[in-house]
């Protein structure tokens, strides 16, 4: 498994950027959308749905990646490549945890858990994350504070990391995209 997260701030392009670079791995593709089909982001995913290209196949979650996990690992079991995009990790996060007075080290755990179990059957996985690099500014321990709590554990063994908001990096420079997903083929061939 070789996993990548592209980390930065709301409609900074890090979607088209793991697009790009995902669409240069092999393998069946699979495309985990985590966002809710209500009039917050709809009109948002409509946009990524006209980027996508149709043999991509979407898994939409809402709050566990059993499902997606299930699907994977049935089609895996062909022994064959499987590429992950799972977009949208804080959306996923805030669904995990909305409904929650408390978010309690055990929900922390199923979150990171289920997000293990998809690293480690995803020959490649990216993941796009709404978090940014620069500090915030509240003091209190609210959503924000929960995400980065639950992606900080989640990305200690990732393979690279692409802080979208301080990097000057773009889904257009077609040699960084290729660069980006050259490295990922080549850490997984030496993993093998």
């Amino acid at each position: 498994m070789v996993v990548l997260w592209i980390l930065g701030e709301s409609k900074s392009g890090k979607s088209e950027l793991a697009e790009a670079i995902f669409s240069l791995l092999p393998g069946e593709k699979f495309y985990i959308g985590t966002l809710s089909r209500t009039d917050k982001w709809i009109e948002t995913i409509r946009k990524h749905a006209e980027r996508r290209p149709k043999e991509w196949k979407l898994i939409e979650v809402k709050d566990s990646l059993n499902i997606a996990i299930n699907v994977i690992k049935k089609y895996k079991g062909k022994d064959k490549k499987v590429a992950v995009l799972l977009d949208g990790w804080g959306a996923f996060v805030k669904q995990c945890t909305s409904n929650k007075d408390i978010v309690t080290k055990r929900i922390m755990n199923k979150i990171y858990e289920e997000y293990y179990q998809l690293a480690r059957i995803s020959d490649y996985l990216i993941v796009v994350a709404h978090v940014s690099a620069y500090p915030s500014k509240s003091l209190k321990y609210d959503h924000t504070n929960i995400l980065k709590n639950i992606t900080g554990r989640c990305i200690a063994e990732a393979d690279k990391i692409i802080y979208h908001d301080l990097e000057d990096v773009s889904h257009k420079d077609k040699e960084y995209v290729k660069s980006v997903s050259e490295e990922m083929i080549t850490k997984a061939q030496s993993v093998t």
